[in-house]
């Protein structure tokens, strides 16, 4: 399948896809996988919101095998035994209700269930610092730290893909990486999106008058990776390229106002969701 099929497939029909570069001094890079890229925007472009986008990629360098396991053993676990919710996932795939951090660290009765809790539950107080270290230097948070909202699993099998779609209700967006989804690891800057890949729309010219497609959109690759955390902001228009197999990862939302949804689990019962502190 060629390039423009898959971009054409996420961000929508354009005349021309590129892909966005960093504004000239708006890229911070304190190492390989550590950085902080301002995407610009200028009188031309037609970005829906019109203001710079900022998107920050980061490693979690203490991410051992036995936690990882846990977490995708949970992961896996989510989708065989909860039902979960539709929202960027109409083609299939699953998405868990939005309160899965919440709900990781629940004690089970089974003794085996119970150890794999714990072994997740040792994850959690570890990435909840993590991440907060990381919103201090988010240029819209403005040193502020506003509270996890939502937090839920999604996981894409062959074919499967998440439409274009944002979460304007937060202040931050964000998505962790359990493992590395292609091979090659150290393409992560390849310049074409390849299955699994993140796509952040970041500008786009309109459609003119009488046509069926737009002239152009600019958009950034994200390349999923193990232990690696992207913040984005949530406004910025995304989807996932079609899987060609099993793909699990860690969405959440920060700064979200009295967040409830219908929990298809429960009976389609209105459930609140608790803001964690970070």
């Amino acid at each position: 399948m060629s390039h423009d099929v898959l971009l054409r497939q996420i961000l929508g029909p354009f005349k021309e896809y590129r892909q966005a570069r960093p504004k000239e001094g708006g890229e911070t890079k304190i190492d390989e996988f550590n950085q902080l890229r301002t995407f610009p925007v200028d009188d031309i472009s037609a970005n829906e919101f019109g203001h710079e986008w900022a998107v920050k990629t980061v490693m979690l360098e203490e991410f051992d095998e036995e936690i990882r396991e846990a977490l995708c053993t949970r992961s896996k676990e989510e989708v065989t035994t909860r039902k979960g919710i539709r929202v960027s996932n109409e083609d299939g795939g699953y998405h868990s209700t939005p309160d899965f951090l919440q709900r990781l660290t629940v004690a089970d009765d089974d003794e085996e269930e119970a150890k794999k809790g714990e072994m997740s539950s040792k994850f959690l107080p570890q990435f909840l610092r993590f991440v907060s270290m990381q919103l201090e230097s988010f240029p819209s948070l403005k040193r502020t730290r506003p509270p996890m909202t939502t937090s839920w699993i999604n996981r894409l099998g062959t074919n499967n893909s998440n439409g274009l779609h944002n979460h304007a209700s937060a202040k931050l967006s964000g998505v962790f990486y359990f493992d590395d989804y292609e091979a090659d690891v150290d393409s992560a800057a390849a310049q074409e999106p390849k299955p699994g890949d993140l796509l952040l729309r970041t500008a786009s010219a309109a459609m003119r008058k009488n046509e069926n497609m737009g002239e152009w959109c600019e958009y950034v690759i994200i390349r999923p990776q193990r232990g690696k955390l992207v913040l984005f902001e949530p406004k910025l228009l995304h989807g996932v390229v079609a899987s060609h197999r099993e793909r699990f990862s860690l969405a959440m939302n920060f700064g979200e106002k009295n967040v409830s949804f219908e929990d298809p689990n429960e009976a389609g019962k209105k459930v609140s969701v608790r803001p964690i502190e970070l």
